[in-house]
């Protein structure tokens, strides 16, 4: 017995030092798996009485009947115009260029589900801010369930860029708050715009854009006046 527990030795720092940070490490990955995969309610409308601690999705209108005005507005912004484009219009607009998945004529017949389902993006107008929401459909080990990405923020032309992008001040991905992530904050808002593409003639026109902003519930493109 006391030949065996003469070959132990104690740790050293270094080793605790990176069990340490490996263990917080684990913790906050955990945490933060916990917090996106934590469900959020879908409504239509703002609830009377929200339930403290619980996150919500309140989905842009879609009235297409309001909404078929976009096909016009579309027209005439890519004739060089300037246009404001109210919360219908642009989810009928988003709901043509970016469809959702027809679903599947019979189960039986369905294949292996994808990882992750990118589902079609919806806008809200707030006042001077824009809404932005993807779900997410996620399938893992033949569970699946549903993370909402939600971002709330403005249009501006970064510093060094002639491109006018969408700027969120609040970011949230399931309930984790990514907007306090810091650089992460960035990347990972990417990889949730990184999914749409414009069609080429719409980016041309965006490119081309000298204002992007939201007023009295409206997205209003402003294009530059024909010298």
């Amino acid at each position: 017995m006391c030949a065996a527990s003469s070959n132990l030795r104690a740790p050293s720092l270094v080793e605790i030092l990176l069990g340490s940070i490996l263990s917080v490490a684990l913790g906050v990955v955990l945490a933060a798996a916990i917090l996106v995969l934590k469900p959020v309610e879908v409504v239509k409308e703002p609830p009377k009485e929200p339930v403290a601690g619980k996150m919500y999705y309140i989905e842009g209108r879609k009235d297409w009947n309001a909404g078929r005005r976009w096909m016009f507005k579309r027209d005439a912004l890519l004739q060089g115009h300037t246009v404001s484009v109210t919360e219908d219009e642009l989810n009928a607009w988003v709901d043509n260029i970016y469809p959702a998945a027809a679903p599947s004529p019979s189960s039986k017949d369905e294949g292996p589900k994808p990882l992750i389902a990118t589902g079609t993006p919806n806008f809200r107008l707030m006042g001077e801010t824009l809404k932005l929401c993807v779900v997410y459909d996620v399938n893992i080990f033949g569970y699946s369930f549903q993370v909402v990405a939600q971002a709330e923020g403005a249009f501006q032309k970064p510093k060094g860029k002639d491109l006018i992008e969408f700027e969120p001040e609040v970011f949230f991905v399931g309930n984790l708050p990514a907007h306090k992530l810091l650089i992460l904050k960035a990347l990972i808002f990417g990889q949730v715009v990184n999914c749409f593409e414009l069609p080429e003639d719409l980016a041309q026109v965006w490119a081309k854009l000298a204002e992007a902003k939201i007023e009295n519930r409206q997205l209003v493109l402003t294009l530059p006046e024909a010298s």
